[in-house]
Parts: C-alpha cells; structure tokens; sequence
C-alpha cells in the first residue's frame, strides 16, 4: 500500500510538470485538467502512503485498517477515471488497489486473534 501510494504521488508530480507524458484530449480528462489530476494524484497518493505506513506498524491503529479500506478504494475510482490519460499504468494501478483491498479484508484484525 505504501508504494501505490508512493506510486500516485509520482504520478501526480508527472501530470503537474510533464503533463505531454499522458495521452491528451483537449487537455483534459474527465473535466479536470492536467493540473487538477496532478494534485488530487499527489494528496490521495500521500494519504495512501502514510495509512499504508501506520499499517506497517507493529501496534496498528484502529482506524488504519477501515481508512485504508476507504482510500484504496477510492484511489482505484480515481484510476479508472485517470484510464483515458494512461491506460496501461491505471489498469496495474487498479488490479494493485484491487489486491491490496483483498489482503486488507483477508488479514482481518490481529489483536482479535490474541485476545
């Protein structure tokens, strides 16, 4: 999760400053332009890594697990409305988002296990 999130920054810090790096239609995708896709990449791929640290944690929040859920989730909206502008990179980004939802509801929560 840590490096989706990692991975979405980058990908917001790409359209921001080489915005000639996507496909482009108009300038715009999904009534955003480049700069608004920049910076929603940036500030959901930051709260994506920092949830995705405080997982990594041996005593994990409570919180973290159903936040992580959340974003995930809505990083992978997000992708597949970022499809039109780089398409193969959303695809792996979305089956990513996909695996670690997966892996989040698997694990379930270790301190019911101990207790």
């Amino acid at each position: 999760m840590a490096v989706v999130g990692g991975f979405g920054v980058i990908e917001g810090v790409l359209a921001l400053f080489l915005p000639t790096t996507y496909v482009q239609g108009n300038g715009v995708v999904v009534a955003l332009t480049f700069i608004g896709w920049g910076w929603l990449h940036i500030v959901l791929g930051a709260l994506v890594l920092i949830v995705g640290l405080s997982l990594l944690r041996g005593d994990v929040p409570g919180w973290a697990r159903g936040t992580a859920i959340v974003l995930v989730a809505l990083n992978a909206i997000v992708q597949l409305a970022w499809l039109p502008a780089y398409p193969v990179w959303s695809i792996l980004m979305i089956v990513l988002d996909v695996l670690i939802i997966g892996a989040l509801l698997a694990t379930g929560d270790r301190a019911a296990w101990s207790g």
